[in-house]
């Protein structure tokens, strides 16, 4: 079963990178990028500034996962009934 997991992970992946790079060459005209308040502006190709504004929501949301992370919860007690029948009778 692994090896069929394998192929499909890999089969989705070339199909993910595939429509990357058609999303590249469809939008390869450039678009202007400034902050109003500040003296910033940059001419960048469309399919740049949408990878770029994806990358920097992937690594804010794994840094916010990393710093927020679930901590692992305490033991539980241990119960007083044992578990292997020798506990009362009904």
């Amino acid at each position: 079963m692994a090896p069929l997991l394998r192929f499909l992970r890999l089969l989705i992946a070339a199909l993910v990178l595939l429509l990357l790079a058609v999303f590249a060459v469809a939008n390869r005209q450039t678009v202007s990028v400034s902050l109003d308040p500040l003296p910033f502006a940059m001419d960048l190709p469309l399919y740049l500034l949408v990878f770029g504004i994806f990358l920097v929501g992937l690594v804010l949301g794994a840094l916010g996962q990393w710093l927020g992370g679930k901590r692992q919860p305490k033991k539980p007690a241990p119960s007083s009934t044992a578990l292997d029948g020798s506990g009362p009778k009904a």
